[in-house]
């Protein structure tokens, strides 16, 4: 039996619904999950509402997704972020997707490690955790200094460093293995503070860019307090991966949740990205949960797998 805290829906999956965050927090915990991960429209909308929802339903605000330079704002008292995930009881922040001007050179990703140790470290001071959301980018091979700084002064089109770093990237992502040491990945989990910083590991994103997520994992050796569930599959010819219903694509789901329990990891986040109503997606992560967890009893009843999620 696997022992994790819960099975948390990312907010950010209906992040198109016209509803609330308020009301939609009431819909998924309605439908059984344990608890929510936020994202973009947590800063947007009223966290006294929010919390007053929470505490209604029980439903457990495990992370709030934001980027780097808003967290730093508030820690500088230049944003609320803060004061917020205060007010609804939550104490995880995650950053996700930075820029990908940090992923191009060591050097880059070096500036990028000093900042999130900083934020880190005054985070703490605060009763804070911080934690980081991997994407494919993060994957990529580091180009050379040289490379970068004859991008810089060529007259080129915008973002050519982003097209190397991408074409390399999808080469080796169709045979997935271990994490690569010239990738940005690499020097993250090397270098960044493991007493005050942690990871919420995204599957999907593992795969896309060419690394089995079990040996992420073993490479972060309990670092992981998270996990992010998508699923991918491979595009035709040289496209990417895309995005698929769970349990159709690459993405071993059994097995990466058995992985992720032995490797003690907290909650499991259920996301999905497919062009579905955000009703659909909602009730598709409870099939979901059943199928892989053992089907549970919420206010109103157990949802039945019809099919494929």
């Amino acid at each position: 039996m696997m022992t994790f805290s819960g099975i948390a829906f990312q907010l950010y999956s209906v992040r198109s619904h016209p509803d609330s965050l308020s009301e939609i927090i009431r819909r998924v915990a309605a439908t059984g999950y344990d608890g929510v991960e936020f994202a973009h429209r947590f800063q947007q909308e009223s966290s006294e509402d929010i919390a007053v929802v929470l505490n209604e339903t029980g439903i457990k605000p495990v992370a709030v997704h934001a980027d780097l330079t808003t967290i730093e704002n508030a820690l500088a008292g230049e944003a609320d972020l803060l004061e917020r995930c205060a007010t609804i009881g939550c104490k995880r922040l995650i950053v996700a997707h930075p820029n990908s001007t940090h992923f191009h050179t060591r050097e880059s990703v070096r500036a990028l490690v000093d900042r999130l140790n900083d934020v880190a470290k005054a985070l703490d001071q605060r009763g804070l955790e911080l934690g980081l959301h991997n994407d494919r980018r993060w994957l990529s091979p580091l180009l050379p200094n040289t490379v970068e700084t004859l991008i810089d002064v060529t007259p080129a089109p915008d973002r050519v460093a982003d097209y190397i770093q991408e074409a390399g990237r999808r080469l080796q992502s169709r045979h997935a293995g271990d994490v690569s040491r010239k990738t940005p990945f690499w020097h993250l989990i090397m270098e960044t503070d493991p007493d005050t910083i942690w990871f919420e590991l995204e599957a999907a994103e593992l795969h896309a860019g060419g690394v089995m997520p079990t040996e992420a994992l073993s490479l972060l050796d309990g670092r992981t307090k998270m996990l992010h569930l998508r699923d991918v599959a491979p595009g035709t010819g040289f496209s990417d991966y895309e995005s698929v219903p769970h349990g159709e694509g690459v993405v071993d789901m059994k097995y990466i949740l058995e992985a992720a329990d032995d490797a003690g990891i907290d909650w499991v986040v259920y996301e999905n990205e497919l062009d579905l109503p955000p009703e659909d997606k909602i009730k598709a992560g409870r099939r979901f949960s059943d199928r892989m967890l053992g089907e549970r009893t919420t206010s109103i009843g157990p949802v039945h797998q019809t099919g494929s999620s």
